[in-house]
């Protein structure tokens, strides 16, 4: 639902009806579109499955289709130009890269089938390539302006995809200027001084590509935040998992689980990314290449060795070994990494590579037509999965279905808790109301307070909706943000209520620190803290603030029970009255 949103928001764009940079939801926060992935060029694919008629959903299948036929077409390309694969050894790869176990099994994560675009992005720098070794100046800027282009668009798409890319090139890149040796540096050297006019074009072009992502996405982290290495750390992978590929995979997944269970009776997947592994036959093909190419090849097929090494590092880099990883030094020294969060999604990417050396190995063992067709049919097997499917069509468009438009006085809006909450899919508390809010938001081109996203707006305080104090929390935020025009849909009769800022109803809190006070007043609102948990509260904010409904006693002892954590502890607070 909420890829449909942001692709649904570009449908709007492209209609003229909203500002690219707004995607309707954390409002007023500006830039909103910066808060999660962008999805822009899924967006140009899906809009005119709009146009025609079908509804979001479909639509966005649709255009999910289409990015992996995109995918499957390049990768084909790319074997047959770059690689000088023989058809069905390019088909194979083709096959491989598309059916990838760690793409398809988290299918819903549509903006991860972006690392289609990979193949293109190849193909045209190495064409930009082979153009400046043979002095083509209109062909050497044409690609690489057409690359710079691609990898803009691809950043406003999806960051973590194209991030993948640069971090792959910057290593092979490195590897490949290495190994050149001191000929090939003074090659390079020449070339950068002829065509220095080439390069500097390309860059222009390259960072006017990616000025949109920088306008939307710099302030925002800035806003928001990047993660800390704690969070990447968790996210990387430990040796098992390296051929994970989870229950979901058909006919691998289950019995390598059963028996790494009985290896390590203790195992347990720590996040929902643990199963994007490689297969087994791909991975052992892989290693046997990896030492072929380092013994016989690495002189004489360059490209091949720089893309092993390549592959070879940045895998090595991902892996956490008694909780240490080489992801470390990628964090705080490759730029844009600290904006990631899941490293285990970068198999996903590696995905290509991989496939790339071991179908290359293959193809040069000259094998006997039976035995390929075997290895063909077992490395193909070895991927297929059965995702789960979370999403009724029906019943989310009947969620999203409006029997009333709003009053016009409806500036922006938040909705109620659906009825039957707790039983939906999800962290059903924090996603439910939420996604439903954003996609009505797009529907009705009207701004929502509500939204759910990889990064959350600094004072959302939206969970829990079918608690005492969730009109409170929303009208507090409301109030400090000057949010005017706001109204209220109740999702499950889908009634609309204009909300009055100078009638705030008082909401009963349950703040257990007043149980025991003789003061007759009570707490009408309050801001900066979460929803009540069996242990108590968490601070959500910077600052806790309350609203009482008696003005407190002129003398009165305060008692504070609680804990700081992480980067809190051992500071100092105020309490202000």
């Amino acid at each position: 639902v909420i890829s449909a949103t942001i692709l649904e928001h570009w449908f709007n764009v492209f209609q003229g009806r909203s500002n690219w940079a707004e995607v309707n939801y954390f409002y007023p926060h500006v830039r909103s579109l910066a808060n999660t992935d962008g999805y822009f060029i899924v967006g140009v694919i899906y809009s005119p499955f709009r146009q025609l008629g079908f509804d979001p959903f479909y639509s966005a299948e649709l255009a999910n289709m289409v990015v992996k036929s995109v995918g499957f077409i390049g990768m084909y390309w790319m074997c047959r130009r770059v690689f000088s694969m023989p058809f069905h050894w390019a088909l194979l790869a083709a096959l491989l890269f598309t059916l990838n176990n760690g793409m398809t099994v988290h299918s819903s994560r549509s903006q991860l089938a972006t690392v289609a675009f990979t193949p293109f992005m190849v193909i045209l720098l190495w064409r930009a390539a082979l153009a400046i070794k043979q002095n083509d100046f209109a062909k050497a800027r044409l690609s690489g302006g057409l690359a710079g282009l691609l990898f803009g668009a691809w950043c406003l798409t999806c960051f973590y995809a194209a991030w993948f890319f640069l971090y792959f090139f910057i290593v092979f890149g490195i590897i490949a200027v290495i190994i050149s040796g001191k000929s090939g540096l003074a090659l390079i050297k020449e070339q950068f001084t002829s065509h220095a006019g080439s390069y500097l074009l390309v860059l222009m072009v390259s960072l006017l590509a990616l000025a949109p992502f920088l306008y939307a996405f710099l302030p925002k982290s800035q806003e928001t935040g990047v993660r800390e290495y704690s969070e990447s750390l968790a996210f990387t992978v430990p040796p098992e998992n390296v051929l994970q590929l989870g229950h979901e995979n058909i006919f691998v997944g289950k019995a390598y689980n059963e028996v790494l269970l009985s290896i390590k009776p203790d195992y347990l997947p720590t996040h929902e990314y643990y199963n994007t592994g490689f297969g087994i036959l791909l991975f052992v093909i892989f290693v046997i290449a990896a030492v072929r190419i380092t013994r016989q090849d690495r002189k004489n097929n360059r490209l091949i060795f720089s893309l092993m090494l390549a592959t070879a590092i940045t895998w090595l880099s991902t892996l956490n070994v008694d909780g240490h990883s080489l992801w470390y030094a990628v964090f705080h020294s490759i730029p844009g990494a600290k904006a990631l969060r899941v490293v285990s999604a970068y198999y996903v990417f590696l995905a290509l590579p991989v496939i790339v050396i071991s179908v290359h190995y293959l193809m040069m063992r000259l094998l006997p037509t039976l035995l390929a067709l075997v290895l063909s049919a077992l490395l193909i097997v070895e991927e297929l999965n059965a995702p789960t499917l979370g999403l009724v069509r029906q019943a989310e468009i009947k969620r999203i279905a409006l029997t009333k438009m709003p009053p016009s006085a409806c500036k922006a809006f938040y909705t109620s808790g659906w009825s039957d909450q707790t039983a939906l899919s999800g962290p059903a508390e924090i996603y439910a109301h939420n996604v439903s809010a954003m996609l009505i938001a797009q529907q009705l081109d009207i701004p929502t307070v509500n939204g759910i996203a990889s990064f959350m707006a600094p004072d959302w305080d939206f969970a829990n909706p079918n608690k005492q104090d969730y009109d409170a929390r929303v009208r507090s935020y409301a109030s400090k943000n000057n949010v005017q025009g706001l109204c209220r849909l109740d999702l499950n009769d889908k009634t609309w209520d204009v909300v009055d800022p100078a009638t705030i109803r008082i909401v009963p809190v349950d703040l257990s620190v007043f149980e025991k006070s003789a003061w007759p007043g009570g707490v009408a609102s309050f801001t900066g803290l979460s929803g009540a948990e069996p242990w108590g509260r968490w601070s959500s904010g910077k600052v806790v603030q309350f609203t009482f409904t008696e003005p407190l006693p002129k003398k009165f002892a305060l008692h504070l029970t609680g804990h700081a954590f992480a980067d809190n502890g051992g500071k100092n607070f105020e309490v202000i009255l």
